[in-house]
């Protein structure tokens, strides 16, 4: 690489150092600005969101299983884990956007 770089052709042109976006020339700033809540609601919906990933196979295990009032048990704190983080986004106010 150290040879490549001291030996290598050394051209600089303005095309090749214009920036490509997609065939699309660029329009506007690249720093623009996005507003808190569109990042908290994509942070709330991932949270949220990620509940299915554990209920799904709770939910193809729970006929299977040899112990169904652990499982129900189990289903139930879940839930009341997720209805106090409900709870806490809709007394925090995380979902208004009139504010």
């Amino acid at each position: 690489m150290t040879i490549s770089k001291v030996l290598g052709f050394k051209r600089t042109l303005v095309r090749k150092m214009d920036i490509y976006e997609s065939g699309v020339n660029p329009s506007g700033s690249a720093t623009r600005q996005y507003d808190v809540k569109y990042y908290l609601t994509a942070i709330l919906f991932l949270l949220f969101d990620v509940d299915l990933v554990f209920l799904l196979p709770w939910a193809l295990g729970y006929q299977n299983a040899q112990d169904q009032t652990f499982m129900i048990y189990g289903f139930l704190f879940f839930m009341a884990i997720l209805l106090v983080g409900y709870i806490f986004v809709i007394n925090s106010n995380s979902l208004k956007w009139e504010e």
